[in-house]
């Protein structure tokens, strides 16, 4: 049977309406697991590599056959990959928090169509053309959407399989919200530790140096 005017138009329609709201809707985002450096940091959320807080310097110095200058260089090395596993994390959570909305959005409005085509209820709506360009069209009897996959790629899912795949994808972008969200606090801990480590070396060679010139 060939497709009248009026569902081409609702299929077009939805097609435009899905893929405004779920253009990311696929893509809940990825979750940041940096390559942890030891064994011991396997156990760590997402591999972060843990600090050690020095509280000994001198045998922190003696352990390491290292001078104060060679070590607050390594504190500084892990310091800054410590700030990088930052930015990408707070990038990351951002997305999530972004693309969450537009996920429940999404799901929604396949929810309001599919109970609209079951109660025979015309739906008269605006959408998009082109930029500035928009265009009446009364929906009505729809059976299918079409969502945005990611990589320009788009497919048509009937109603049920719509709700299945966004009810997935915002339950996985909140597991991974709240991954993120605690690697992030984890990290934290890390900088704030590295950070007195790097001034608790950099004090004791001070101490050292007036202690040298006051003999």
């Amino acid at each position: 049977r060939k497709e009248t005017t009026r569902e081409k138009i609702s299929r077009l329609l939805l097609l435009l309406l899905a893929a405004a709201a779920a253009s990311h809707s696929s893509a809940p985002g990825t979750v940041l697991r940096p390559r942890a450096m030891n064994n011991d940091d396997a156990a760590t959320p997402g591999g972060i590599p843990q600090a050690e807080f020095i509280e000994d310097v001198a045998a922190h110095l003696s352990k390491g056959s290292m001078t104060h200058d060679e070590a607050i260089t390594q504190l500084q090395d892990l310091y800054s990959k410590y700030k990088f596993i930052d930015v990408r994390l707070v990038t990351s959570k951002n997305n999530l928090k972004g693309k969450i909305p537009e996920i429940r959005k999404t799901l929604e409005a396949v929810q309001f169509l599919r109970a609209k085509a079951s109660s025979d209820e015309v739906v008269t709506t605006h959408f998009e053309l082109a930029s500035n360009v928009l265009a009446t069209a009364n929906v009505s009897k729809a059976e299918h959407v079409c969502l945005w996959l990611g990589a320009n790629v788009m497919m048509e899912f009937t109603f049920d399989e719509a709700e299945t795949l966004l009810s997935k994808n915002l339950k996985t972008a909140g597991e991974n919200l709240a991954v993120v969200e605690g690697q992030l606090a984890f990290l934290r801990d890390q900088i704030t530790t590295s950070e007195v480590n790097i001034a608790r070396v950099y004090n004791d060679e001070v101490r050292q140096r007036q202690a040298a010139k006051a003999s």
